[in-house]
């Protein structure tokens, strides 16, 4: 796997009963030193948004899996976004109904879903992946409604990332 020219992705363990929130923070203190980073809801104000970062140009992304947390950052790209799932997920074929139902399609539809910004308020099933390879290009498909806004259609670059045991993610860019 060779990732983008300017992104990294981190790893940790989260063990049982320990908040993985504080494993993901602390990834992102050790490549952003002196960076703070927020997550605050749009809809709600919890602790629970989209990562931003202040104090460094970058962009960043967290996901989290059974025991573990992933972080990316990227320096050279305006969004990114990863996604980390098990292996054995199964059931997929309810929301990715388009051959989508492996859980490396869903890490790399959720991961595009997070890059874009709107996470799950955009239908997965408008997500479209090409390419059969570790690395993969996306689009997010419009419906006519979107803000009352006719527009093109998003594109992603995505690359499949290397996940511990039993896990599979997958990361996109712009």
């Amino acid at each position: 796997m060779t990732l983008p020219p300017g992104v990294e992705v981190a790893w940790r363990e989260v063990s049982a009963g320990s908040p993985r929130r504080d494993a993901s923070r602390a990834l992102l203190a050790e490549l952003l030193p002196g960076a703070t980073v927020s997550s605050r809801c749009a809809a709600c104000g919890g602790d629970h948004g989209r990562p931003r970062v202040e104090g460094a140009d970058a962009a960043v992304s967290v996901s989290y899996a059974p025991g573990w947390a992933v972080v990316a950052v990227t320096w050279n790209h305006t969004r990114i976004g990863v996604d980390a799932v098990p292996a054995a997920a199964a059931g997929l074929e309810r929301i990715l109904p388009h051959g989508g139902e492996d859980a490396i399609g869903w890490a790399r539809v959720e991961a595009v879903l997070k890059a874009d910004g709107r996470g799950l308020a955009v239908d997965p099933a408008r997500v479209e992946v090409r390419g059969q390879g570790p690395a993969w290009t996306a689009r997010i498909r419009h419906a006519v409604g979107d803000g009352g806004v006719a527009r093109k259609p998003r594109n992603w670059n995505g690359v499949d990332i290397e996940a511990p045991a039993g896990l599979v993610a997958a990361i996109a860019v712009r």
